[in-house]
């Protein structure tokens, strides 16, 4: 952490230079309940959901829910995978607005060239408002590459598909224009950054394995929130456009990075959000690997 408050974790993926920079780490008042992630619509009965809080022991009832943007000097350019709610953002509340949007000076702070590609896992608002927020590029450089079927979804999606998300992201597929690239899994779309099927959250929603001279990071998105989620992974969330998918995805996500010993980026997961994932029984556990100060 730098004296100027922004966050700015850097690290080596084999010879790819990376940094997470957050765009944001909003904490008390302002994280958010448990049980508005996992809410009984959403599959988690609250007796599930307490029973479960009692066993992990820390007596808290909140999710830390930062935004760890994960960016990536590739041979051919900065690619900055997924990108934050960007500066001005009402969405939450106007105490929010001074809480987000840090990616931009994090990314001067750092010594970083302007990205040369914007990667997204997915079109939610906090993952690509921070590309788009002035009305047009904010990275007017960058080329953004998503899922065929992400971009495919929120063009064509029907008025009752996940309607707070379809606002921000048709205006996202809007403003990005011909500079967006949809790609397919399974496809290396800029030396070292593979994809990474993890539909479900999302139809398109895409992990990122990034590798170079034998080292792997896996870069899982929204894949899970909370690390209760690892201990419970059938847990889903409101956010999931379809749930058994999503679940599927991550069970299949976790047991590879377990097996594979993968270091892991997650996105909402306190600053840096880098770690690895254990089994524990039939389920998993996180171990940060990187505690901010």
């Amino acid at each position: 952490m730098r004296d100027d408050g922004l966050l700015i974790h850097r690290f080596h993926v084999g010879d790819l230079a990376c940094a997470v920079i957050s765009d944001g780490q909003p904490g008390p008042p302002l994280e958010p309940e448990l049980s508005s992630f996992f809410t009984p619509g959403s599959g988690v009965p609250e007796p599930e959901l307490a029973a479960a809080v009692a066993a992990e022991g820390l007596g808290r009832r909140t999710l830390t829910c930062g935004y760890n943007c994960l960016c990536v000097e590739t041979p051919d350019g900065l690619a900055v995978i997924d990108t934050g709610l960007g500066k001005d953002f009402l969405g939450y509340g106007p105490y929010f607005r001074p809480l987000v949007g840090r990616l931009p000076d994090g990314l001067r702070a750092a010594g970083l060239p302007e990205p040369a590609a914007v990667v997204l896992t997915h079109l939610h608002e906090d993952h690509v408002r921070g590309a788009v927020w002035p009305g047009e590029p904010a990275y007017p450089g960058a080329v953004g590459h998503v899922h065929a079927a992400e971009l495919a979804f929120w063009s064509s999606a029907a008025e009752s598909a996940l309607p707070e998300q379809r606002g921000p992201a048709r205006e996202a597929i809007r403003v990005l224009g011909e500079r967006l690239r949809p790609f397919t899994y399974d496809a290396e779309i800029l030396p070292g950054l593979h994809t990474v099927e993890a539909a479900g959250h999302t139809p398109g929603h895409t992990a990122y394995l990034v590798r170079s001279r034998g080292e792997r990071l896996l870069c899982l998105g929204d894949t899970f929130y909370d690390p209760l989620q690892l201990r419970h992974p059938s847990w889903r969330t409101p956010w999931d456009w379809n749930a058994a998918r999503s679940v599927r995805s991550r069970r299949r996500l976790l047991a590879l990075a377990a097996a594979e010993n993968l270091l892991v980026h997650a996105y909402h997961l306190p600053f840096p959000g880098l770690g690895r994932i254990e089994r524990h029984g039939d389920a998993f556990r996180w171990r940060p690997t990187v505690v901010a100060a």
